[in-house]
Order: C-alpha cells, then structure tokens, then sequence
C-alpha cells in the first residue's frame, strides 16, 4: 500500500479532523481514508449497519439469565381481575 504525505493542512483542519476522528473512535490517517473515499464515491459499503441500541446484546443471556429474568417478569403477565370490572 502506498504512503502520500500531505501538506499544508491548517489549524482549522486538523481541529475538525481531530473531532471526527474523535466522534468516530478512529486514528487520524483512517478518517482522513474514510474521508477521501467518501469524497471520491468509493467508500466500501457498511455489511450491517450500527444502531446505538440493544442489538449487541441478543443472544447474550445463558439459559439460567432466561430463567432468571422469567422468574423476576412473572407477575407482569398476572391481571387483577377487580379492575378489569
């Protein structure tokens, strides 16, 4: 893989490169590559998107959590009939 050095970058520059670097949780030189590639319409496309939600826990729970959780949720599916009248 080739190595370009760059020059001339500014103050200006390097702060908001540092901030999206930053933002990103990414090494200057991959944002500056992300940067280019998506500047130039050659950006490798995202397999599975990221989502900030609870996706990374699926599939986590053993069987003794399930059991556990059941146990703790159980009343929710109980319904009293004396407000249902």
């Amino acid at each position: 893989m080739k190595s370009i050095t760059i020059r001339g970058i500014d103050d200006r520059l390097q702060i908001e490169l540092e901030k999206i670097a930053v933002k990103e949780e990414k090494s200057i030189n991959k944002t500056i590559l992300l940067l280019l590639k998506k500047a130039l319409g050659i950006e490798d496309k995202v397999k599975f998107p990221t989502y900030n939600d609870l996706d990374r826990l699926a599939g986590t729970w053993s069987e003794k959590d399930e059991k556990m959780f059941n146990l703790a949720t159980e009343e929710f599916n109980r319904i009293d009939e004396d407000i249902w009248k």
